[in-house]
This record gives structure tokens, sequence and C-alpha cells, in this order.
């Protein structure tokens, strides 16, 4: 940790401090994505709401893009050791800490937010324990539209595919695709423009909106829709903050929290769709409906990682596909 980053963690624990001694609270809150993401949209709806229930007595700073110099894979501890109050983190890089975290990106398990949705109700219990060993409780979910494929020159095919230089995010898409002869790198965020643009990646995996919002088609002008998976974030506080509040404070922020998640899942689907208005008018060719070949051959790949994952989750990770996989037949999908 550089000294910048320590004066700024220093920095929000003072003004923490502070505002705590002035009855009301400021909280600093990082998020490696940027404001103009879905994460930094919903980020922004929950301050805003959460002001407004508190009268302003409870008030976030934002630190979109990464600002304070934590990545997804650091802010588990940050927020846990009390270095942040709280954070939206992407949770597949936790993936090395607990095959929980991998969940919600196994390949090809959900096929649209709906999907995802039905998964997280399922697993939200068992994030709830896991969490809670980390010294923090979670406060929403917010979702990602489903993951596709970016890249320099359209890949429509496995061949195509073969040797391609990508962006992978986690342990179950690099093992995935690195199967299906890519050759994929786990990066952050924040590090995948300085890839693209030294020409160390020719593609990235990740939503349409995501990769809009960090202006990806200047890079690489193709997407293909593969929906490799519909992944989330989770905003998370530090227990001994929570612990700290009054009841009063306490029931405002997860009213808040609450009202915000309901917001995130139901506006997925219309941030999805503008999403591809905004990249067909910036001249991007896009594939919405992949070649059932392709995805069938990527499936085929991703199946031992997922009885890998199985097998590392244990009896909780067998309940929550099985109890998952009843609503989906009660859903009607398949």
């Amino acid at each position: 940790m550089n000294i910048l980053h320590v004066m700024a963690v220093a920095g929000s624990s003072m003004l923490f401090s502070v505002a705590a001694e002035a009855q009301s609270i400021v909280w600093d809150m990082p998020n490696e994505y940027p404001a103009t993401s879905l994460q930094g949209e919903t980020d922004t709806f929950f301050s805003t709401r959460l002001s407004e229930l508190s009268g302003g007595d409870i008030a976030i700073t934002h630190h979109f893009g990464g600002a304070l110099g934590f990545r997804s894979r650091d802010q588990l501890d940050a927020v846990g050791d009390g270095a942040v109050p709280l954070a939206n983190t992407f949770i597949p890089p936790l993936g090395g800490l607990d095959p929980l975290f991998l969940l919600m990106s196994l390949p090809f398990l959900t096929s649209d937010p709906d999907d995802a949705k039905r998964l997280f109700d399922v697993a939200a219990p068992h994030y709830d324990d896991l969490l809670a060993t980390y010294n923090q409780r979670l406060l929403y979910s917010s979702p990602w539209a489903s993951s596709g494929l970016w890249s320099r020159e359209k890949i429509d095919s496995i061949e195509a595919l073969q040797g391609l230089k990508m962006r992978s995010y986690d342990a179950n898409s690099t093992k995935v695709f690195r199967n299906n002869g890519a050759s994929p790198v786990q990066l952050s965020w924040a590090d995948i423009v300085p890839q693209l643009s030294a020409g160390g990646i020719d593609g990235v995996l990740t939503s349409i909106e995501a990769g809009l919002s960090a202006s990806f088609n200047e890079y690489t002008p193709n997407f293909n829709a593969l929906n490799y998976d519909s992944t989330i974030n989770m905003v998370t506080i530090n227990l001994d903050v929570w612990n700290g509040m009054t009841d009063e404070q306490r029931a405002l922020v997860q009213q808040a929290a609450d009202e915000t998640e309901a917001h995130a899942w139901s506006n997925i689907d219309a941030e999805v769709a503008k999403a591809y208005a905004q990249g067909q008018e910036a001249g991007m060719t896009i594939i919405t409906t992949p070649d059932p070949a392709f995805r069938a051959a990527l499936a085929e790949g991703a199946q031992p990682v997922i009885d890998a994952w199985v097998e590392a989750a244990g009896d909780v990770g067998a309940q929550i596909l099985k109890e998952y996989q009843e609503t989906t037949k009660v859903a009607g999908t398949n």
C-alpha cells in the first residue's frame, strides 16, 4: 500500500470520526467501476435515497474508478478491517477465498438477470453467513447485464476464438476460455484499458453496458452476446460500523438498501436495451444471438469447471444448485 493510499484511508477514518462527533455520519464508499456504469449509478441511487430518508444525517462520499486504490479483490478485507466503512465489490475475484464467491459466475448457469436473481435469492442466506466471518454484512446486491465477448475482430466460432488474448475476471472464466483454446489473463477492471491500448489483449469478457461505460468500443468494436453468466456486485458494510449505529439509523440504511436493490434488479433490462442501442449508434458490430454451435462448444469446455466447483463447494454448493434448479422449473425456464 503506497503513501497516498495510506493518506486516503487515514483521511477517510478522520472524516468518519469528526462527522460522528457532530451527530451525523459521512461514509467513504469505494467502487472499482466508473460513476457512469450500472454499479456507479446504483451506488448514487443508494446515497441519494439514504440522504433523503435520513434528512441529510447519513451521507456518502463516493470514490468511483478505484480512486482510493482498492481493486474489488482488496475490498473484502478493506471493509472487514475498517479501512472503509462500506464498499461496492465485484465478487468473482474473491473466489480464491471461498468457492461461494464464484457461484454467480459459474458458466452458463444463468443466462439472464432473471436467472441470476433466482440464484442469488437462494444463495443469499449463505452469503450472509460467509460475510459475517469477514466482519461485514450485506446491504444489497447489484446485477450486471449478461457477459459477452468484446473483440478487435469478430469472434463467432470456436475456430475464431483460438489463441485470442483476452481478459477474464475470475478463476472460472480463465479456465473455461483456456479450455476452449483462448489465451485468457485475469485482469481487474482498472487494468483493462491500459492492456487494450498497449495491445496486450485483443478481447474482453464483460457485459455490453460495462464495456460502453469505459469506451471499449474504441479498441474492440465487436461484441458477441454469449450470455456466459449474469454475475453481481455486493455492497457490504463493516459490522462494527453497523452495530455502532442506533436502531433508527440502521433501519434507514436498510430501507435505502432494500429500495436500491429493487431498483437495480428492475432496471437492468432497460439498461441493457439502451446499451445495445448506444453500441449500434457507435457503429459497433453486435451479435445478439450467438451461433448455437459456438455456445454449445463453450458450454462443453465449461463443464469441468462446474464439476470442480461443485466438489469444492461441498454440501452447501450442492444444496444451492438443487434449490436453484427447483426455482428454475417453477419459473418455466431451462
